[in-house]
């Protein structure tokens, strides 16, 4: 015979509970508080449905590369960090924008997937040095030499691969909720600790979540260039890749699962948090995610790539090339960081100085 034991639970302290028959309600000999006996049921019903997320991912039949456009493209591999870069015949790549190395070796490409459209550039490389010459404005710190005009002009447009999922989802959550009253009489100050359950279901159809498909693009700084408009997606044709550079993707749609699940879960929670308002106390209790109906589509996105190398180290900047937005981490000069410091120093020990002569 199957025999199960079942237990009643305190929301507040997870101490089991004992029936008052005098309240009427269940009550715990720990934190002293008492619950109706629906509401420890409505608890313990949450508590058992803490299951797994259930990702439900659904394949999709790819475009595939014509025998024509097979015999057009070619991939060209750095043979120095192995990025591997694709253009078609009229182009020529001249230095790797990954690693910087000028020498470039042509290999067939066969076999891909082809994308299922790209968003032209709109800003031109003028514009992707004027926003680099303005990220540089105001950088105390920033060597003289790293802004000089050999560095500037190899400024490369690129088209990396980016997937855009869609998807449903919808999540089941509970929450541990306490809204405190305080008052006071001539005798005693009171507080009174009211604790809830709630729960809160939600439903959303999300479409576009990028995720770059280059294992060699620094996922922070492509995500740091968002947000692309999706409106000016067109259809993939090889005539704008024509004098730009165009990396194909070397991670599968499938691998980006776990950051979409990243993106969606932060979403949905976050539309579930502004609904628990008015509460001083809000623990999250129980949680459960279900994605399905996934779809994966295969963009090629404008980016305009400064990738250089300074004192043995590689700083690379990107800018959206359908915005202009850029971004990009700088060096540090180390002489007028210690002459910052120095300067630093001196005016407060001015200060310090100042203060000693006031309080005599």
């Amino acid at each position: 015979m199957d025999v199960r034991v079942m237990e009643y639970k305190c929301p507040c302290c997870n101490a089991g509970l004992q029936f008052g028959d005098k309240t009427q309600q269940l009550t715990c000999e720990y934190c002293g508080n008492a619950f109706e006996i629906d509401t420890v049921k409505a608890f313990n019903e949450a508590e058992a449905m803490k299951t797994e997320d259930n990702l439900e991912w659904s394949s999709e039949e790819k475009q595939v590369w014509s025998e024509t456009e097979q015999q057009i493209l070619h991939a060209f591999q750095c043979p120095s960090c192995g990025g591997e870069i694709l253009t078609d015949e009229t182009d020529a790549a001249t230095f790797c924008p990954y690693c910087d190395n000028p020498t470039i070796l042509p290999t067939r490409l066969t076999g891909d997937v082809k994308p299922d459209g790209v968003i032209p550039f709109q800003t031109s490389k003028e514009d992707a040095q004027a926003a680099f010459l303005k990220l540089t404005k105001g950088k105390k710190l920033l060597p003289k030499s790293f802004t000089s005009k050999q560095r500037i002009e190899k400024i490369t447009g690129m088209y990396v691969p980016f997937w855009l999922y869609e998807c449903d989802a919808d999540i089941n959550a509970g929450y541990k909720a306490t809204r405190i009253r305080t008052w006071s009489d001539s005798n005693y100050n009171y507080t009174k600790t009211d604790h809830y359950m709630l729960t809160r279901q939600a439903k959303a159809a999300f479409d576009g979540i990028p995720m770059d498909g280059s294992e060699k693009m620094d996922d922070t700084l492509m995500e740091s260039i968002e947000p692309f408009d999706h409106n000016k997606i067109v259809d993939f044709d090889m005539a704008y890749l024509t004098g730009y550079l165009a990396d194909k993707y070397d991670i599968p749609s499938e691998q980006g699962e776990a950051r979409v699940r990243e993106r969606v879960n932060a979403s949905m929670n976050d539309a579930l948090q502004d609904s628990l308002q008015g509460y001083h106390t809000v623990v999250p209790a129980n949680h459960q995610l279900n994605i399905a109906n996934n779809k994966a589509k295969y963009i090629l996105m404008p980016v305009w790539i400064l990738n250089t190398n300074y004192n043995g180290k590689i700083y690379t900047f990107a800018m959206n090339g359908q915005t202009g937005k850029m971004t990009g981490t700088f060096p540090v000069c180390r002489k007028r960081m210690l002459g910052w410091f120095a300067k630093i120093c001196a005016v407060s020990t001015l200060v310090l100085y100042a203060l000693q002569f006031l309080l005599i």
